[in-house]
């Protein structure tokens, strides 16, 4: 979002930015709460989910660094639109885009700004329906591994990010399938213990989701 920005009204709004951090497990925002700030993940890893009445969660997206959130509900002044916690320790940059700088139309490049990073956001989340449903939980997870190894610089030896309960939640699947679907990844070369995943065979992990 912010590099849609010209360099002053990004200086500007980033002078009066302010920074937090969060252990793993909690609480950065309700839905429903008042929003007077988006948020921008600096480091670390955050879901926003929400909760039906009948108290199940269902996790709306992932986010991490770079990746910002409540643009619209901050730039509207609306309540926040999900529940956000943090899933591993990490530092969330608030930026106050009420407080529009002096700056030659200001306004306008925040708006196009917010405007911009939603539909960022509502491409990558009709991508992950999409994968939802045509892919299998199998296959789904091999497509998370191998993105991981490309954000990793192509490593075969990954950590994952979060535990295995919250990466069940975010590929749509119960816990035990992502066990089972773990156990068939061994197969083709894949071990994986706790939050360490070796890949032996990138290609043939490659060839399950081509």
């Amino acid at each position: 979002m912010l590099d849609q920005l010209s360099p002053k009204v990004r200086k500007c709004l980033l002078a009066r930015a302010q920074k937090r951090s969060f252990t793993r497990g909690q609480t950065i925002c309700l839905q429903g709460e008042p929003c007077r700030k988006l948020k921008i993940v600096l480091e670390g890893w955050v879901k926003l989910y929400r909760v039906s009445p009948s108290g199940h969660e269902a996790m709306l997206a992932m986010h991490t660094n770079g990746q910002s959130f409540d643009e619209i509900s901050a730039l509207r002044g609306a309540p926040s639109t999900a529940n956000v916690e943090a899933v591993s320790d990490c530092e969330i940059l608030y930026v106050d885009i009420s407080a529009v700088c002096a700056c030659h139309d200001a306004a306008h490049e925040i708006a196009v700004a917010v405007l911009t990073a939603a539909s960022s956001h509502l491409h990558e989340m009709m991508h992950e329906v999409e994968e939802l449903k045509v892919l299998t939980g199998y296959e789904r997870l091999c497509n998370f591994l191998l993105r991981l190894s490309d954000k990793q610089g192509g490593q075969s030896k990954l950590e994952l990010p979060f535990d295995k309960v919250v990466l069940a939640s975010m590929l749509g699947m119960k816990p035990e399938s992502l066990s089972r679907a773990f156990g068939k990844l061994r197969n083709i070369g894949v071990e994986s213990e706790y939050k360490s995943v070796v890949i032996r065979d990138l290609k043939q992990l490659k060839s399950v989701v081509a």
